[in-house]
């Protein structure tokens, strides 16, 4: 084993998830990636995978971050793997900085989360949140 390595990361890779990933994501990470792959044979935790994730195939361009008030705020964001995925990694990686989403446009309508358990959710859809919201975008 090579002893510049740890779990996947070189020395360098390891100083930079451990200055920007901080231990509660991380442990929420873990257990995301530990119940995907009980759920659905997923890849497994890796930190070299979820900074590779972060860092280069996210599928995700923020762009708007609006602090509304002191426990709320709104990201806007857009996806770059449409109609092919969902947005559950990046609902999880919100939820792993202990910011948890509440509703989101999902390009049709806005719908609410349900969440069932810590790492899955339903979706609700709220018509009437989706006509003023369209009609704010014009």
């Amino acid at each position: 084993m090579d002893e510049d390595k740890f779990d996947g990361l070189t020395k360098n890779e390891s100083e930079r998830y451990k200055t920007f990933i901080p231990d509660y994501a991380d442990t929420f990470l873990e257990s995301f990636f530990e119940f995907d792959q009980e759920r659905a044979g997923g890849l497994g935790f890796n930190k070299s995978n979820i900074l590779n994730y972060l860092e280069h195939s996210f599928e995700v361009d923020l762009n708007n971050l609006e602090k509304q008030n002191e426990n709320k705020g709104i990201v806007e964001f857009s996806t770059g793997n449409y109609p092919f995925g969902g947005i559950e990694r990046f609902l999880i990686t919100l939820k792993a900085f202990d910011l948890v989403p509440e509703e989101c446009f999902d390009g049709f309508s806005v719908v609410a989360f349900d969440w069932v358990n810590e790492f899955e959710f339903n979706t609700i859809e709220l018509p009437d949140r989706t006509e003023e919201y369209l009609k704010n975008r014009k």
